[in-house]
């Protein structure tokens, strides 16, 4: 089997495997040795009412069935790993587990012509036919033809698709991050505060041709969770990056960051640094030490909490952002992908901001995690851009000064074009960022 016999929507039956006592005992004591998992008598008093198989053990029992029915018949290259691992009823001796894979998305690799991607959805059911294991996953698998295209990868790019995929942050956050189409190197597309990866779809168009284009929604914006007792310090938005380029995967990956996804990129180069090959930073959120120390320093905070969250249809709220500041000043196509994914339904038919105002206001209020002083310890080529349009504040006053301070950051900037300069003139800035990130 080949990269090219994976067809989404497929169903691939594996076959079934009996937990028996002996085994799962023996599983237990040698790797998650925890009393019922290994002491039939003490398990009677635990919550379970018995032994049970660990859930490793159950994942395992999995992967036996996977490995015997398709890995030993095809071209596998590995994997990069499994998400969304979930024990939905305990596993007890003498169950008989039938398992099962879902094709859900093929993607021939942007970088390596020999071998492509295919994710899978894996799930056991026991003999009643209750599910007791799910999880997502990837596969890499050589091609049969290293040169051709898939039919189903060749029609999503073209018709511009977007899939979305689900990503579990560092700290347990579920993050939404989509893939925008295009092919060649991957690049992230981190967006700024109160907005969502989708608000930045034309600029995704105008990348494109040049890159495989990805964005993320940070926790607590668009379809993305909460963060963790309701704390939105940036440094969460670094973890959230993290996780999203450890499911991209590849060799080589870029990051476009628009104010706090600028800052959001830094962190997570820091913490590991060669994570990106090449940054494009549209005023970043990188201020100096202490800037907004003192208490309700920044003034966008009590802006945001004063946002409406509540409109009878998306259709209302296009219409009052399109006429005033500052949303008004995006280009109509981004300032309607950014409705399109700023809500969410309520059961009366109308719609609610998806990131609250308070979460849009705790998010203001974390602004500064990472200051200018500390950026000369970020070691990646980086463009750092402004607009000579400026406002109260003007986070592009200090673009420059983040440039100067990054071994090597290069600043430039967009005349008649302000703080939104990427959903202003999605064409014109991505052109830039397209010449910057890969010299042509």
């Amino acid at each position: 089997m080949f990269f090219e016999d994976f067809t989404p929507g497929d169903v691939i039956e594996l076959g079934t495997y009996e937990m028996t006592e002996a085994e799962i005992i023996d599983f237990g004591r040698r790797f998650d040795p925890q009393y019922f998992h290994t002491d039939p008598t003490a398990a009677l008093d635990s919550p379970f009412g018995g032994l049970i198989a660990s859930g490793w053990h159950t994942c395992s029992a999995w992967a036996r069935l996977w490995i015997d029915t398709v890995i030993s018949k095809a071209d596998g290259r590995g994997s990069p790993g499994m998400q969304e691992v979930r024990w939905h009823e305990p596993v007890r001796p003498g169950d008989l587990l039938t398992a099962t894979v879902e094709i859900l998305d093929v993607r021939p690799s942007s970088r390596h012509a020999d071998r492509g991607t295919v994710f899978i959805g894996c799930s056991m059911t026991n003999q009643h036919g209750r599910v007791v294991m799910t999880c997502h996953g990837r596969g890499l698998f050589g091609r049969r033809h290293p040169t051709g295209k898939t039919a189903a990868s060749a029609g999503a790019v073209a018709s511009g698709a977007v899939e979305t995929l689900d990503v579990r942050s560092g700290d347990g956050v579920n993050l939404k991050l989509r893939m925008m189409g295009g092919s060649g190197p991957d690049l992230l597309v981190c967006h700024a505060t109160g907005f969502h990866g989708l608000a930045y779809r034309p600029l995704a168009q105008c990348l494109k041709e040049h890159f495989r284009v990805w964005a993320l929604d940070f926790r607590g914006h668009g379809a993305s969770g909460a963060a963790p007792d309701g704390d939105y310090a940036w440094s969460g938005m670094g973890v959230d990056v993290a996780a999203c380029a450890a499911v991209i995967g590849g060799d080589r990956l870029y990051g476009f960051g628009h104010s706090m996804g600028g800052a959001a990129l830094l962190l997570a180069e820091r913490s590991a640094p060669g994570l990106f090959e090449g940054l494009f930073l549209y005023e970043p959120i990188v201020l100096p030490r202490g800037f907004f120390a003192a208490p309700n320093a920044n003034p966008l905070a009590a802006g945001a909490r004063n946002r409406r969250e509540v409109f009878d249809s998306r259709a209302e709220a296009l219409a009052r952002y399109s006429s005033r500041s500052p949303l008004g000043v995006m280009r109509a196509d981004a300032l309607a992908a950014y409705v399109e994914g700023a809500f969410v339904d309520l059961p009366d038919g109308r719609v609610r901001l998806a990131c609250s105002a308070e979460t849009e206001a705790r998010t203001f209020e974390a602004s500064g995690g990472l200051a200018t002083e500390e950026a000369a310890g970020i070691d990646v080529p980086a463009a750092v851009a402004a607009g000579t349009v400026g406002g109260v504040p003007n986070p592009g006053a200090f673009a420059s000064a983040v440039a100067e301070a990054l071994p090597q950051g290069r600043f430039m900037s967009f005349e008649d074009l302000g703080h939104f300069g990427p959903l202003e003139t999605p064409g014109v800035v991505a052109a830039t960022a397209v010449r910057e990130l890969l010299g042509n």
